[in-house]
């Protein structure tokens, strides 16, 4: 029984282990055996041997050639629902503060240890074009965005000063991290409870701009986004 809150929660164990499974599969650069992920959830392996054949079934995990089980195209397909369902909402958001701010408008996933751009769209007058192109990642701790989703999280021991100071704003800034010269500041979205996506804007950094105001914006539009997802 885990607590959350001070309070006592109900886990459904085997529910539990398998999805133990799949974190332990999503840490793993090439794959786990049997052996190998029984040892890591302390469990006898004939428990794992059942939970990797019924995630197996369902596509959930995959098993190559060598016998190693790897994370399965289902939860591919999940992810992918999740991105769409974020760029349903987020999308009319992003074109509307791009062009009432006149600048652009990013809006970033976590993939692991990458923040991966879902969408950048700019204001119609845009004097600058900034090349965040869909699909394009970048370390989580790099810049803005992915500072952001880092700073929505609980902290970690060793973490960058720059998240912890991140988290006590509310929002992450930094300046020439991805595009030269650019300035970027981004604010958690939190998806079911998690930071798993933020939102931001580009600024060019020679230009003069009210930062405080372009702050509260973007904590105030991921506030939108994440609640317009629950």
């Amino acid at each position: 029984m885990n607590t959350r809150a001070g309070k006592p929660v109900e886990v459904a164990q085997t529910l539990d282990r398998g999805l133990q499974v799949l974190e332990a599969l999503a840490d793993a650069q090439d794959g786990l055996t049997a052996t190998d992920v029984a040892a890591k959830l302390g469990v006898h392996r004939s428990i794992v041997a059942r939970l990797l054949t019924t995630l197996l079934s369902r596509g959930y995990v995959g098993k190559r050639r060598d016998g190693r089980y790897v994370l399965g195209t289902t939860l591919l397909s999940l992810a992918r629902q999740v991105s769409n369902n974020l760029l349903v909402v987020a999308g009319p958001e992003l074109a509307d503060a791009a062009e009432r701010l006149g600048l652009t408008a990013v809006l970033h996933i976590a993939d692991g240890a990458d923040a991966v751009a879902l969408a950048s769209v700019e204001p119609r007058n845009a004097a600058f074009h900034v090349g965040i192109r869909p699909g394009s990642r970048h370390p989580l701790p790099q810049a803005a965005s992915g500072q952001a989703i880092l700073a929505g999280r609980p902290p970690v021991e060793g973490e960058d000063p720059e998240i912890a100071e991140a988290r006590a704003q509310g929002f992450a800034k930094t300046t020439s991290r991805l595009v030269p010269n650019f300035t970027g500041i981004a604010a958690p979205i939190r998806i079911a409870g998690e930071a798993e996506a933020a939102v931001g804007l580009i600024v060019p950094a020679h230009e003069v701009h009210d930062y405080d105001m372009l702050a509260r914006e973007v904590v105030a539009l991921a506030d939108r986004i994440g609640r317009a997802l629950h």
